[in-house]
This record gives C-alpha cells, sequence and structure tokens, in this order.
C-alpha cells in the first residue's frame, strides 16, 4: 500500500496532461511478460478477448482507485451533451471522492447521465451494492 501512495505523491506533482500522457503511454505499452497472474490482470485479458467495449475515464485499476479520499466507484452511461463530463452516448467508470459522487448524484437529477452501478471503495477494495458486480 505504501508504494501506491508514494506513487500517487509523485503523480499528483505532474501536470493533469503530463498525467493523462503517461497513463495513456502506460496502456498502449504495458505487456505481461508472462501469464496474468492477479485477479485485476485476468479481468484485464478476459475483456480484451471477449472484445467487450472498453468503458471511458478511469481503468478499473486506475491509480485514482487507492486515493485515500476516494470513497465511490460508479459505472454510468452520458445521457445529454449538457452532462459536465463526458460526450453523450459514452459509457464511463469513475472513481469518486464524497464530493464527486453528490456531484454525479446531482447530473442524474437533472437527466445528464444514468449511474446503472455503485460501489463503496476503501483502500482500493470495492463493495458492490448490487450482486451483478462490474458491468
Amino acid at each position: 500500500m505504501k508504494k501506491a501512495e508514494n506513487l500517487l505523491k509523485k503523480l499528483h506533482e505532474l501536470s493533469e496532461n503530463d498525467c493523462r500522457e503517461l497513463i495513456c503511454d502506460i496502456q498502449r505499452n504495458y505487456h505481461l511478460p508472462q501469464k496474468a497472474r492477479t485477479v485485476g490482470e485476468m479481468i484485464a485479458v478476459a475483456r480484451q478477448e471477449s472484445g467487450a467495449r472498453k468503458l471511458e475515464g478511469h481503468d478499473i485499476m486506475a491509480l485514482e482507485r487507492f486515493d485515500p479520499e476516494v470513497k465511490h466507484m460508479i459505472i454510468f452511461d452520458v445521457l445529454s451533451g449538457e452532462s459536465p463530463i463526458g460526450d453523450k452516448g459514452h459509457r464511463m467508470r469513475l472513481f469518486l471522492t464524497k464530493a464527486g459522487y453528490q456531484k454525479a448524484l446531482e447530473s442524474q437529477d437533472r437527466s445528464f447521465i444514468r449511474i446503472l452501478n455503485h460501489a463503496k471503495v476503501s483502500q482500493g477494495h470495492l463493495q458492490y451494492d448490487r450482486l451483478d458486480g462490474e458491468l
């Protein structure tokens, strides 16, 4: 856990664009030297092999997931061009603080988004509200 906290500290020092560029570069060039061993790696391999559509927003193992302030993960459809995040028609995943989750609920009340799935986040662990797990 300490390694994740140290990495988060280093990433906070980067500009938002530099951080996005780094994450995109890692996602583009990350290849496992052997078979997937962690649950996250196995899920990623299964998703790639199934041809399932990739969600916009945060990756399931995004660093945001391990931020101590993050308490919620949502998967949602963007219903309106007026949505404060995402483009109409996108399906997105975000890891959010309590304040961010409240804003998401307000966006849903205004019909900008429709939350499909919610999980509570604690130290990077997800506790889903529903039995269906991740979409």
